[in-house]
């Protein structure tokens, strides 16, 4: 799970307005880990905030692991990952029969 901090709103509302290669990295890695570890959820994104005590975990049903990886996948292919779209695949095929 990626620790991500923000001193306000605005900072997190920008990261996830943009296509931004950490953030499709740590969903497919997340996705990967929780199929390993073989867990219906993964584990995405633990949030906090400057000034606030309270904490926010972002995590991915199983049911939307497909969705996601295409999501991360068109984002490798848009940056010519090559590498980074093969693993993607193989990841994205295995979690459509996952149960």
């Amino acid at each position: 799970m990626v620790k991500l901090h923000f001193n306000n709103t605005e900072e997190f509302e920008k990261l996830f307005k943009v296509k931004d290669k950490e953030v499709t990295d740590a969903i497919v890695q997340a996705v990967e880990k929780a199929m390993k570890d073989n867990k219906k959820v993964a584990d995405l994104f633990e949030v906090s905030f400057e000034d606030a005590e309270i904490g926010y975990e972002i995590s991915l049903n199983s049911a939307e692991w497909p969705n996601a990886l295409q999501s991360c996948l068109d984002h490798y292919h848009s940056l010519s990952l090559t590498d980074e779209c093969i693993d993607t695949w193989k990841l994205l095929e295995a979690s459509k029969t996952w149960n």
